[in-house]
């Protein structure tokens, strides 16, 4: 299981495209350039409180994504498919393993 930041970068990474621009901003300088809530409440000129809550509300959107969709549990398993599909020798399946690695 991931740590709690691991998982909700993964989230963001996954389902982000589906946020508002807004809530892309927000999460994106909390996530991924590792500012503080009081910093980027300066840089959005909002409360801490109100980027907090816009967090808070974008996670549970962004889970009830995932809850639906299993983008990110469907990943892990194709990838676990693959790592398997690699230790076996044979030319057919490695021509498929080619071809499964053109599309992810």
């Amino acid at each position: 299981m991931l740590p709690d930041r691991e998982k909700n970068i993964l989230l963001l990474d996954y389902y982000g495209a589906l946020l508002t621009q807004h809530q892309r901003n927000i999460l994106d300088e909390y996530y991924n350039e590792d500012l503080s809530m009081n910093e980027i409440a300066d840089n959005f000129m909002i409360s801490k409180s109100a980027v907090q809550d816009l967090i808070k509300r974008s996670l549970v959107q962004m889970n009830d994504y995932e809850k639906r969709l299993k983008l990110i549990e469907k990943d892990k398993k194709l990838n676990k498919i693959l790592e398997d599909m690699k230790n076996e020798n044979n030319e057919l399946i490695d021509s498929y393993i080619k071809k499964i690695e053109k599309v992810i």
